[in-house]
């Protein structure tokens, strides 16, 4: 059981990664698409001066892209053990009482972590129901979001359909998460990755704690796998040089 919880963490921790790159990649290509134009734009050309408003969601995507990429790391660094702590008494403490002082520690981080979920959780929904005047159109019914119009209805409003989002934004409401923005759908990386942080604080605990009610505590703190100095290679000795003369 627990070999199949540690493929399944290996797999997300694959695919966080893969999501760190991608956010990486894409804010170092948009921000020197934005640099250039600007740049071409300063210099009067007319094609970069016409891009520019076509540009206006780079610096959001940059704000949100910076997020994700804390947030990503913030829980690769947990898996790993790479978090932040303070560890000077479980370096001076005996073994089982270094044990014992992990479990509890995780046990406490992974409640808060879990309850920073929640906060964050409510506060984005909240800001998730603020409805800008770009994604909204009137109907026979009322104000109703761009997404959820008709063609006709957009054409009348003379407003551009975001397909992406619109796409986004269905697939969170089959989960019941409402969202009325992209910003707001970018912003729900904070209390999912929380809650994956304290999950991984939380197995980290039960793993102490397992390893302590059953006597398996090794004789030294083990590091982390990261962090095990390897031996450094001893010099090899230079070939030592035979000469040979020749007796006359």
């Amino acid at each position: 059981m627990l070999k199949h919880l540690e493929r399944f963490d290996a797999g997300v921790a694959r695919g966080e990664s893969a999501l760190a790159t991608f956010f990486l990649i894409s804010m170092i290509a948009a921000a020197s698409l934005q640099a250039v134009c600007r740049n071409l734009a300063g210099m009067e050309i007319d094609w970069a001066t016409s891009s520019l408003p076509y540009l206006t969601w780079v610096d959001p995507f940059l704000q949100k892209g910076t997020l994700w990429l804390a947030f990503l790391g913030a829980s690769l660094a947990t898996r790993e053990g790479r978090h932040i702590g303070i560890d000077l008494f479980p370096r001076i403490a005996p073994k089982r009482v270094k044990m014992l002082m992990r479990s509890i520690a995780g046990y406490g981080s992974a409640v808060v972590a879990f309850y920073l979920a929640r906060a964050f959780w409510a506060a984005v929904l909240v800001n998730a129901d603020e409805r800008p005047a770009n994604l909204e159109v009137w109907g026979d019914s009322g104000s109703l979001h761009v997404c959820d119009a008709t063609a006709q209805q957009v054409a009348d409003a003379t407003l551009e359909v975001p397909k992406i989002f619109c796409g986004i934004r269905s697939a969170l409401a089959a989960v019941d998460v409402p969202v009325e923005t992209g910003e707001a759908a970018l912003q729900l990386i904070v209390p999912v990755m929380f809650l994956m942080i304290s999950v991984r604080l939380f197995a980290g605990a039960t793993s102490a704690a397992i390893k302590l009610a059953t006597g398996d505590v090794p004789d030294e703190a083990e590091p982390p796998s990261h962090e095990i100095p390897r031996k450094a290679k001893e010099p090899e000795p230079p070939p030592t040089v035979v000469s040979t003369e020749e007796e006359e």
